[in-house]
């Protein structure tokens, strides 16, 4: 059989169709391209968190459909919303993730060995989440919080190092529930493995405790990048997204991951146009993200979901005023980002080679830092680049050593 996977949302959702892509190598099947025609079976692992995610899923599906016979339909929205897709496409198989061997007459492997072309590979270490925030889903797709055993993450990512793979990212849905504690599952991986870099996924922030802070800015092997889900920087909007903490909490975490490691990048998810968000609110959000001394900004438009608390809610800014918004925030990131790549300059920066080509590297630094550099690499492999300077939002410098 020759198959074709597309992916849709987070890294948990990547690992998993790595996860489905490395079952059926093994059953013996040959994979091919999504995009062109010729596949026996097309796998479209979706993604829910917002109305664009479906949107993608539906114009993969077409796309699909048009050119196989058989389109399998997985993932988060499958488990929400599956009359959604099987009113819209009655001819595709929605599968439960639970359900995928079974339909595709193949066994899930246990441990990941491979990720494909990535220069990096991602390891799932936790499942689920309960907190169950007024605009969030995801509770409802991937179910309460469980942990994998840490001499399960071990032995994963023993096998990619093996393999070649010079980084790993910790994923999970939300990995500061780790059962025992993400601290702990940091050091079982440094104590019993040697991949060279371990990367954080994103945390949230009521999660993030000082040992862990401490660890982040001292062990060489963890990459100096941590990201959190901040959401919002009104006191009012976040009691009414359900967020179990205060805008200046945040504040105070950031000063102290800053005084930690003043060359650790820090990046934060917010919402604009969450039920509530009047202009006052969104000056609050916008002053305490302009003093708070992060990184860049993911700044997404809220996206009411059907099944969350948030649907049903009154207060919605209109369109102009979320573009607006929206507008302004990624104009602060994009401020944001520079000043931080600036104060590199003339810093030694470990960087990840995901391009090389005619005695030049392209790749990404400890500090999630964009760096292109004169020099050579293999693509997957480290090397040590002195910053020399900026152009737009990537870093140039000298590889050495």
């Amino acid at each position: 059989m020759r198959f074709a996977i597309a992916t849709l949302g987070c890294k948990v959702n990547q690992y998993e169709s790595q996860r489905v892509r490395q079952g059926l190598f093994a059953a013996g099947h040959l994979e091919q391209p999504f995009n062109e025609p010729g596949a026996d079976c097309y796998i479209i692992n979706t993604c829910t968190i917002t109305h664009k995610a479906d949107a993608e899923a539906r114009r993969l599906i077409r796309r699909a459909l048009r050119h196989g016979v058989r389109v399998v339909v997985t993932g988060c929205q499958v488990v929400v919303y599956p009359e959604d897709i099987s009113a819209i496409f009655p001819e595709v198989e929605v599968a439960r993730p639970d359900r995928l061997p079974e339909i595709l007459d193949m066994d899930l492997p246990p441990f990941l060995s491979d990720f494909g072309t990535q220069s990096r590979a991602f390891v799932k270490v936790q499942q689920g989440c309960d907190r169950y925030c007024t605009y969030c889903i995801v509770p409802l797709a991937r179910g309460k919080p469980h942990s994998r055993p840490w001499q399960d993450v071990v032995t994963e990512t023993r096998a990619l190092h093996e393999k070649g793979y010079q980084e790993v990212v910790l994923t999970g849905i939300n990995i500061g529930l780790y059962e025992g504690g993400l601290t702990r599952l940091i050091q079982k991986l440094l104590i019993h493995t040697r991949i060279p870099r371990i990367r954080i996924s994103s945390m949230e922030p009521w999660t993030v405790e000082d040992c862990f802070i401490e660890m982040l800015a001292s062990e060489p092997r963890l990459c100096r990048h941590l990201h959190l889900p901040l959401q919002h920087g009104s006191d009012a909007v976040l009691k009414t997204m359900g967020r179990p903490y205060t805008a200046g909490h945040v504040l105070t975490l950031v000063g102290r991951i800053r005084r930690a490691s003043a060359g650790m990048a820090i990046g934060a998810d917010i919402i604009v146009g969450f039920p509530g968000e009047d202009e006052r609110a969104f000056d609050d959000s916008y002053g305490l993200i302009e003093d708070m001394d992060v990184t860049y900004l993911h700044v997404f438009p809220f996206s009411p979901r059907p099944g969350t608390a948030a649907a049903h809610m009154s207060g919605r800014p209109d369109d102009a005023a979320v573009s607006r918004r929206s507008s302004c925030l990624r104009e602060l990131s994009r401020r944001k980002r520079l000043a931080f790549g600036t104060s590199r300059i003339g810093e030694v920066e470990e960087v990840l080679i995901t391009h090389a080509c005619a005695g030049r590297i392209r790749g990404v630094s400890s500090s999630y830092l964009n760096v292109a550099a004169a020099g050579h690499g293999a693509p997957g492999s480290l090397v040590n680049v002195r910053l020399t300077g900026v152009d737009g939002q990537t870093l140039v410098g000298e590889t050495i050593g």
